[in-house]
């Protein structure tokens, strides 16, 4: 089978497609799955760069994939050949508050090999079906983006009809924090500094938008387009660089999931603003398999589309992965395994 391997060195650029003997042998409770498209993430760039770092090479990046299950152990109850499903993020991570051991393998990192290979082994508490209404490169979105944005809005925020929900840029999880939060009934302010991007995101449904290029102090802004109360939901990506913004921009008794740190891993706080308002801070990294279920259930009521940026075939993986770095996307970049 082909996969992709980070080499050598640590980058880009090392990224080499090499050749590898299939899985053989299953243990009675794994399934082996064949991968059909894959999706990237900040994440795997940051993994590539070894940013964290994340541990020895060689090593196979990317978490999230769709694919078709073509073998089962001899103990597999929960799945049958045929079956179109998505590894799990967190494999030890099936239901429940998170733990410590919940987290403590992830794929596509030091922990466990990543899915940018034409063939994956996975326990079969650590996979999901995906709804029948997505297509292997959509579905190949869901596992982390999709997840977080869901658990975020949903599992943590209990986001209700009529919140105002303040997103972040237009990347993967905050497109879908804008879908899942105008699904739900929600009122949506976007921010972007592109104003075609913003144009954009009206066009998927958002109430608000705001260039943060033009108006730096776009928390101010979002109290006055919601008449003094602000947003009850803020996805923040941004990190060190927006969080002063978001305390801001939020109404008191907010909730607010840190997600990301894009704009910069540390800043000094409003503490007054926290209390004072009487936020919620928490942090919110992917979820349970529990919690991808209870999205493709509401994936398959309501039609959620996801957005895809670009596609590209399995030999072009690495200019995948540089197109996100670029920040020029638009939603999800899709590998394609059958291109």
């Amino acid at each position: 089978m082909q996969a992709w391997e980070v080499q050598d060195a640590w980058g880009i650029d090392n990224m080499r497609l090499v050749t590898k003997e299939a899985p053989q042998a299953l243990a009675p409770d794994e399934l082996l799955i064949k991968v059909h498209a894959a999706s990237v993430n900040y994440r795997d760039l940051v993994t590539i760069e070894n940013r964290t770092p994340f541990g020895a090479l060689p090593q196979i990046p990317l978490s999230d994939a769709a694919g078709e299950v073509v073998d089962v152990g001899s103990s597999v109850d929960r799945f049958v050949v045929g079956d179109r499903v998505c590894p799990s993020f967190f494999p030890n991570w099936q239901t429940g508050p998170v733990r410590n051991a919940d987290r403590s393998i992830s794929l596509g990192s030091a922990s466990a090999p990543g899915v940018l290979q034409e063939f994956v082994v996975a326990k079969q508490q650590a996979a999901s079906r995906f709804s029948d209404t997505l297509s292997y490169q959509e579905a190949a979105t869901l596992p982390c983006a999709g997840l977080t944005a869901w658990r975020a809005l949903v599992e943590e925020g209990q986001v209700e009809r009529g919140d105002w929900v303040l997103v972040q840029g237009t990347g993967g999880v905050s497109i879908f924090a804008l879908l899942i939060a105008k699904m739900l009934g929600a009122r949506v302010i976007v921010t972007s500094s592109s104003d075609e991007k913003l144009a954009r995101a009206r066009s998927l449904g958002a109430d608000e938008t705001i260039n943060y290029r033009d108006t730096p102090e776009w928390g101010k802004r979002t109290l006055e387009i919601t008449n003094g109360r602000g947003a009850d939901i803020i996805v923040e990506v941004g990190g060190g660089g927006t969080i002063n913004q978001s305390l801001a921009a939020a109404a008191v008794g907010a909730r607010i999931a840190i997600i990301g740190v894009l704009g910069g891993r540390s800043q000094e706080l409003l503490m007054p603003a926290i209390f004072g308002k009487n936020l919620k801070l928490f942090g919110i990294s992917v979820g349970s398999r529990q919690h991808f279920d209870s999205l493709n259930e509401a994936i398959s009521k309501e039609g959620l589309k996801p957005v895809i940026d670009r596609v590209f075939p399995l030999k072009e993986a690495p200019d995948a992965i540089r197109h996100l770095a670029s920040g020029q996307h638009f939603g999800k970049i899709v590998i394609d395994f059958e291109q």
